[in-house]
């Protein structure tokens, strides 16, 4: 739980020097490539479209509320201030993507892959990534009460300074999780999965409650 070397996190960020950004086109559809274009439309219905590869793009005060992208691409990208609530993303790929101050409620990613992604100042409450794999992944700051992480496969993820009380990891495969300084009451965990896990000593008893230990302080 606790170590004498902590491996600290770090996303590599996305590659977006010298990018010169067009406009977004007025639809997305299935297989399009959008590549070196800035999308704020605030799309007033759901968009529905299947293998979208974005690419060293950024989103921008978009809405894209309860759209479906399934096996959608997201290569050196920014996402600022977007909502993505209740939108499904299923077995999409984010790689080298920096997501900031985006509503995520109810996000669903299930089955995908981030590699080099960070979170900052996100509203994810009931974000499911289950069955996902997340490689130098970060949370900074996000609220992510009942995250769902079952099933997944972490190499390296940091959720630190976030509410992520009833996060869930049942049946996940960790590597390295840091925990540090967020809240994880009510976390459901198995013991084999401690020793790969790093926290803060004021972290302890969540740990200890979601194993069925009982700390009593006379």
């Amino acid at each position: 739980m606790m170590s004498n070397q902590i491996k600290h996190i770090t996303p590599e960020p996305p590659d977006l020097d010298a990018v010169e950004f067009s406009d977004a086109p007025s639809t997305l559809h299935d297989n399009a490539a959008i590549e070196h274009t800035r999308l704020n439309t605030p799309f007033t219905q759901p968009i529905h479209a299947r293998s979208i590869a974005f690419d060293q793009s950024k989103l921008t005060n978009t809405a894209l509320l309860s759209s479906t992208l399934p096996s959608s691409r997201w290569t050196d990208c920014e996402i600022q201030t977007a909502d993505l609530s209740s939108a499904t993303w299923i077995d999409a790929r984010l790689i080298r993507v920096h997501i900031t101050n985006t509503k995520l409620t109810g996000f669903d990613a299930r089955g995908a892959d981030l590699r080099d992604v960070h979170f900052k100042d996100c509203k994810a409450p009931d974000m499911l990534l289950t069955e996902t794999k997340l490689t130098r992944v970060r949370f900074d700051h996000c609220q992510l009460t009942s995250l769902d992480l079952s099933g997944a496969t972490i190499h390296s993820l940091a959720i630190n300074h976030c509410d992520a009380r009833n996060l869930r990891l049942i049946d996940a495969k960790i590597d390295h999780l840091d925990l540090r300084d967020s809240l994880i009451e009510s976390i459901a965990i198995s013991p084999t999965q401690l020793k790969h896990i790093t926290i803060t000593p004021s972290q302890a008893p969540a740990l200890m409650q979601a194993l069925g230990v009982r700390v009593i302080d006379e």
